[in-house]
């Protein structure tokens, strides 16, 4: 048995990343950046209107006031997607203003816009021209977006090592990025083991349980990134489970397995896995939930993580474990923890690292702090569905006082 920091080293010194690829940006969502993903456009590319109104000389208008009024003659209106009008004639430009809708372009020459809410306007009649009638004074660059005051073309915009969210795909998209350099999706394939495991249905045989693990790794892979390939199940038989690991290694970057990983008499994973030709890097890992799961490398490359069969094994192995190697696959950095102070003093587990269900909150003082929630066996699914946070409880002291400092993580 090794401890857990062995086996995150083991982990993150021996996988290597998955190759790049050119990925269209609509595709892009949930993938993993190799580099820095570069802004082809300055954006806004030109200075423009941030709202409705009149484009003039903020110069013109320094002396403006309700007793001092100051008129513009309207020249013509400016829409978006046009270029902008050319720039008024000598002695013309003090007294002129062009309507301007939000986003068109500002005339050059012109430096500020005066909405339209704050001016009078005095249409055409008897043939004196349109205008307008300010009365208060507006200042360089008001109500104008200055190109460039978004994005510059070369710039960086995202980081490489960066999960792309939708709110990355629209900062490039506005910069002129049509793809982007990620990471390939893993591609796992999962295969639930055991003679007892029943996929539907309320009316069991006794004997028999419902998989509650297939389910959960069904919905959790996409969430994390990962692409599911494979569904499998195998009945507790060696050359039955043999078959299935040689089929599904050679579909996959990662296969997952629960159940049969222990030391009982059913327990075959690890005789398949040598039975193939898979090199085991570790079995047995100090932490609880989960103490038993197997690591190996399948023929053809292929990761396998085979977690006990409790649910909450598997839970604890999916975040501890598979999803380090997963962010070591897609070339991300190890997650940082977050600190929280117990409420209540916390068994430890002697040489184990404890994974605990836990529920993280924010006093009123503005500490956080996290509360390790009863029914921590790794049969127990209902804490579960209460916590929404891991609390990691170190090796060593029989047990902490309340008021200790515990790294936690997020579920997922």
């Amino acid at each position: 048995m090794i401890s857990y920091e062995e086996a995150l080293d083991l982990l993150r010194t021996t996988i290597v990343p998955l190759p790049q690829h050119m990925t269209p940006l609509a595709a892009a969502a949930g993938l993993v950046t190799r580099g820095p993903a570069i802004a082809r456009l300055t954006v806004p590319g030109f200075a423009n209107a941030a709202m409705d109104g009149y484009a003039l000389r903020s110069a013109a208008t320094a002396g403006a006031s309700p007793e001092n009024p100051v008129r513009f003659e309207v020249a013509g209106v400016v829409a978006p997607g046009r270029a902008p009008p050319a720039a008024p004639g000598p002695g013309s430009a003090g007294a002129q203003a062009w309507e301007i809708v939000t986003g068109a372009p500002v005339p050059d020459t012109f430096d500020a816009i005066v909405p339209v809410e704050r001016v009078t306007r005095q249409d055409a009649a008897a043939g004196r021209p349109a205008c307008i009638v300010v009365t208060d004074p507006l200042r360089t660059g008001q109500n104008v977006r200055q190109a460039g005051e978004d994005f510059l073309a070369g710039q960086a915009v995202v980081a490489g090592g960066t999960r792309l969210g939708p709110h990355h795909l629209m900062g490039l998209a506005a910069c002129g990025v049509d793809e982007v350099a990620t990471a390939t999706r893993p591609r796992i394939a999962v295969l639930t083991t055991g003679n007892e495991l029943e996929s539907r249905g309320a009316d069991l045989a006794t004997g028999r349980i419902r998989d509650a693990n297939g389910p959960y790794l069904a919905a959790l892979l996409p969430l994390i990134g990962a692409l599911p390939v494979a569904a499998a199940t195998a009945p507790d038989d060696a050359g039955a489970l043999a078959g299935q690991l040689r089929t599904l290694a050679g579909n996959a970057d990662v296969v997952l397995t629960t159940g049969g990983v222990s030391a009982g008499r059913l327990d075959l994973l690890p005789a398949a896995v040598c039975a193939i030709g898979g090199d085991v890097v570790f079995h047995k890992v100090a932490i609880r939930p989960g103490k038993p799961v197997l690591h190996a490398r399948l023929p053809g490359g292929a990761l396998l993580f085979g977690l006990p069969g409790n649910p909450l094994a598997v839970a604890v192995g999916m975040r501890f474990l598979v999803m380090p190697a997963l962010r070591a696959l897609e070339g991300l950095p190890p997650e940082a923890p977050a600190p929280a102070r117990t409420t209540a003093p916390v068994r430890g587990r002697g040489n184990l690292r404890f994974f605990a269900k836990a529920f993280a909150d924010v006093d009123a003082t503005g500490q956080r702090r996290v509360h390790i929630l009863p029914g921590q066996e790794s049969f127990k699914i209902t804490p579960l569905l209460a916590a929404n946070c891991w609390a990691i409880v170190p090796e060593g002291p029989d047990e902490l006082p309340a008021g200790s400092v515990l790294e936690t993580l997020p579920l997922l």
